[in-house]
């Protein structure tokens, strides 16, 4: 299926900046928060917590940034592969920030195409909210001479296909794209750019996100 773009590069770089600065804006605000504990606290509890949020926050910070750089940008640095290992510390970072666990399968010793990388980094961001209350996502890579098969299994109490996901990523259902459902509206971009289609399912109890080629 070919993604017909629903909307204007510059709208769609506006509402993918704003969702990466959703994602960052708590981190660092708690960072400022806590250097100004820093500054109006002597006593040494207080300034002791103070320091642990911070540190905190900055590493919660900067995994959510690598996320990002992996997810959305276009980094040279990384080359045109990735490292399976690269993308699975990446990826384990993000996900375990939280409630939720990562159980990784693939293949090691692989490298993944940046563009296959890239798109697997936005199928687990998609994923997560499948578990509201918590769960493991069960990655899969099947490894094969051209695309990849990418399965995401949203595997604990409560899982759900998030609101819209499905018509998103099917094309069925483009009206009202927000920088709070641009993400599968990006996947499926990706997705077809990559010569793979994208689709999410209930199997059972849990949810089931699987990019293939086309």
């Amino acid at each position: 299926m070919t993604v017909k773009p629903a909307l204007a590069d510059i709208q769609l770089t506006a509402f993918m900046s704003s969702r990466i600065c959703h994602d960052l804006v708590g981190p660092i605000g708690a960072i400022n928060n806590g250097l100004e504990l820093l500054e109006e606290e002597t006593d040494e509890d207080a300034r002791a917590y103070a320091q642990e949020v911070i540190l905190n926050s900055a590493q919660a910070a900067w995994t959510r940034l690598e996320f990002a750089r992996l997810a959305f940008g276009a980094s040279s640095g990384m080359g045109q592969a990735v490292d399976i290992g690269q993308a699975e510390r990446i990826a384990r970072g993000y996900v375990e920030e939280g409630k939720h666990r990562l159980q990784w399968h693939a293949p090691k010793d692989i490298q993944l195409d940046k563009s296959h990388a890239r798109l697997l980094m936005i199928i687990i961001a998609i994923a997560i909210p499948a578990l509201p209350v918590g769960g493991a996502l069960h990655v899969d890579v099947a490894a094969a001479e051209g695309a990849p098969t990418l399965t995401v299994r949203c595997v604990g109490r409560n899982a759900r296909i998030p609101d819209k996901v499905d018509g998103i990523l099917s094309g069925a259902d483009l009206e009202g794209l927000d920088p709070r459902s641009i993400l599968p509206y990006y996947a499926a971009r990706l997705a077809d750019e990559a010569g793979m289609t994208i689709t999410v399912a209930k199997a059972g109890e849990d949810v089931v996100f699987t990019a293939a080629p086309a």
